[in-house]
Parts: C-alpha cells; sequence; structure tokens
C-alpha cells in the first residue's frame, strides 16, 4: 500500500512593525504615560521600585488624557504616570497627590528625569480626589516659566481594596483645589517616555506540514502604538 506524499513547508517569519505617528517622539503627544506592574505584593511604593520588572518591563502601558489613573482599576499592582508638564503662564505653582494605596510626587525644574526631587506624597490612602488629607500631599510652591517644559512623575502602589491616583495643581492667581477638584489635564502634559518600539526577542523560523498551522512570537520593549504585519517566505 503506497501513501500519498506528505508536503513540508519551512515557513520563514519576516515581521514588519508599524507604528502611530506619535511613537516615534519620546513627548509628541498631549497626555501622560501610565505604566502597570502587576502582580506585585504590599502597599508601600517601595515595592514597587524594588520589584524585578521596575521600571523597564511595565505589564500594560496607557497614555491617559489627564494625570489621574482609572478607580478601583486592580489589586497588587503598582502604577508610574510621567509627563512634561508645560506651565501656561510664569510664577508659582503648587502640587496636590491623592492616592490609594501610597504614592510619591517628583518633580524635575527642567526636562530631565535624572534631576527629579520628590515633592508630595500620601502615606497611607485617600479617597478619589480628596486634596486635605494628609498634609504630605500639598508640595511647597515651585516657580515654573511658560515656554519651559519640566518633568513630572507619580508613583503609585496598591495592595487590596479600593485604589485611585491622581495629581491637581494650583497655578498662578487660582484658589486653592478642594476636594473633588480635577486633576491637571492633559493640555498642560506631553506624554514621555514612549519612544519607538524595539524587538527584544525574535520570532524563529518553523517547520511545518502543508496547511497546518504555525505560531510565531515576537516580543518588543514597548507595544503600546505598535502593531505587527506578517509576511510568509518559502
Amino acid at each position: 500500500m503506497s501513501f500519498p506524499q506528505m508536503k513540508v513547508l519551512k515557513l520563514v517569519a519576516t515581521f514588519f512593525l508599524l507604528f502611530t505617528a506619535g511613537a516615534f517622539a519620546q513627548t509628541n503627544s498631549n497626555g501622560i504615560l501610565r505604566e502597570v506592574y502587576y502582580n506585585i505584593s504590599g502597599n508601600a511604593v517601595a515595592n514597587l521600585t524594588s520589584a524585578s520588572k521596575f521600571p523597564a518591563s511595565p505589564d500594560e502601558e496607557f497614555i491617559e488624557s489627564a494625570f489621574e489613573a482609572p478607580s478601583n482599576f486592580a489589586d497588587n499592582y503598582g502604577q508610574r504616570m510621567r509627563a512634561l508638564v508645560v506651565p501656561p503662564v510664569t510664577g508659582s505653582y503648587v502640587f496636590w497627590i491623592s492616592s490609594d494605596d501610597n504614592s510619591a510626587l517628583y518633580l524635575s525644574m527642567d526636562e530631565d528625569p535624572a534631576h527629579k526631587v520628590q515633592i508630595a506624597s500620601v502615606t497611607s490612602w485617600t479617597n478619589s480626589r480628596e486634596w486635605n488629607n494628609q498634609a504630605s500631599q500639598k508640595s511647597v510652591a515651585r516657580t515654573l516659566t511658560n515656554g519651559f517644559r519640566y518633568y513630572i512623575e507619580a508613583l503609585q502602589k496598591e495592595g487590596s481594596g479600593g485604589d485611585d491616583l491622581a495629581v491637581t495643581w494650583q497655578k498662578p492667581g487660582d484658589p486653592a483645589p478642594a476636594n473633588g477638584a480635577p486633576p491637571i489635564p492633559g493640555n498642560y502634559l506631553l506624554a514621555y517616555g514612549l519612544g519607538p518600539p524595539v524587538i527584544t526577542a525574535q520570532p524563529t523560523n518553523v517547520t511545518v506540514v502543508e496547511s497546518g498551522s504555525a505560531t510565531f512570537t515576537v516580543r518588543l520593549s514597548h507595544y503600546l502604538g505598535a502593531a505587527f504585519q506578517l509576511r510568509r517566505r518559502r
């Protein structure tokens, strides 16, 4: 008895990365980059910053339209939000942070993250947009200049239960924010840290029977703003 010959194909994956226009620039779009790190226990900011995946390997990335993260998002995670803040006028600015659980707010007096200093924090927890629960939530006044951009970053660590994170400010001539006041809107923020994605794990060749299926895996340093296109060569 004879059997028909089975064809075996060697598939070679050729991947093309497609990026949205804003993905090529470090700071090209309004809003703020939010990086989320899952499966980290504890509720202290130090639990986030000491995790092996922080800061280089967030599990998810988002661009938020204001300096605020979604409330009641998850448990046992941490997140970082960062942008360049662009003051609309020259003068004295004060910042506030609210969060559940712990958080820390940093500001650089230029665009360089290496120059950031902590200016406010939440050492237990607050409700969403509750700006006046703890004295540490409020920064001292900083003089910012219109036409310049300043690096700003918030870190938050959630254990379990409710969670929230937001940052607001008092611009020159404005009253201090009452509880419930909105966060800094995205039109004063430029998302920082996105950059073009880089392939960190290339797909490998696969040999399969004709009409069979093949699976290819590729990993990127950043997935936000990227799409894949696959071509087959015989």
